[in-house]
This record gives C-alpha cells, sequence and structure tokens, in this order.
C-alpha cells in the first residue's frame, strides 16, 4: 500500500520541477508543434471540462512508467525509499513551513500557538527519525540475510 500511495503522490510533487523543465524545452525547441503546444478541450460524462496537452500528457505517463520500473528492479526499494523519504520529509514537508508560517504571521514566542506547532513538529522529527532508523535497519538486515 505504501508503494501504491508513494507511486501515485510522489510524482505529482517532487517531480514538478522537471515536468517544468521539458515543457519550456518542448514549447523552445518544437515551437510550431501542435503535439507539443495545443491544449484541447475535454469533457467527461459527470465531470466538468478540462484542458488538456497531448505532449504532457504522454510524457508524464510515460515518465511515471518508467520510474515505476526502475523502482521495482531497484533492491531494498522500500527501505530506500524509506531512507530518502525520512531524510525528505521534516525538514521539507514540516519545519521549513513551520518556520515560515512564523515569520509570515509573526507568531510571538512561547505562545498557545508558537509552543503547539514547535511541539507539533518535534513530534514529526521523531516520527521521521524512528522511520529513518527503521529503514536503515531494513537495509542491513536485508544486506547480511
Amino acid at each position: 500500500m505504501f508503494v501504491l500511495s508513494c507511486m501515485c503522490s510522489s510524482p505529482q510533487i517532487y517531480s514538478q520541477p522537471i515536468y517544468s523543465t521539458v515543457d519550456r524545452w518542448a514549447s523552445r525547441k518544437f515551437p510550431n508543434s501542435g503535439f507539443v503546444n495545443n491544449f484541447y478541450k475535454v469533457k467527461l460524462p459527470l465531470l466538468p471540462g478540462f484542458q488538456l496537452n497531448l505532449f504532457r500528457f504522454c510524457f508524464r505517463t510515460t515518465y511515471v512508467i518508467s520510474t515505476t520500473g526502475l523502482a521495482i528492479f531497484f533492491p531494498y526499494f522500500n527501505q530506500i525509499l524509506g531512507v530518502l523519504g525520512a531524510i525528505n520529509f521534516w525538514p521539507l514537508a514540516i519545519y521549513f513551513p513551520v518556520e515560515m508560517y512564523f515569520v509570515q504571521q509573526k507568531i510571538a514566542a512561547w505562545s498557545s500557538k508558537w509552543i503547539v506547532l514547535r511541539t507539533f513538529s518535534f513530534a514529526c522529527f521523531l516520527v521521521t527519525v524512528m522511520g529513518l532508523v527503521g529503514s536503515l535497519e531494513g537495509i542491513v538486515s536485508a544486506k547480511l540475510k
């Protein structure tokens, strides 16, 4: 289940810079290509209409399928993913956003909101450290078998 949720959400979050770079490159390289630059209105039953670019659809689908295929053949995939996730999760998803919120909202030190957010951040840090240790243990125990 973890792998499935990771494969569905991770490309959407962490691959946006890759998608953006490829989109810009293709638009500059092929400025007259309808496949690269045209958007088509798509209307599905019971859903609101949306814009579809065929190049983006094809590239992103191929990218996700190929990275998933590589991940299947990568040894210790869950453990490596756990290590990378633990290293990235707390600073990127918790610490920096909380710190930015403090600065933007001018939250006073030792106020109730400050204490709650610091406690939340510390609890997430502890969970992240436990996940990192568990993933490292999984790699070491798989390597020693």
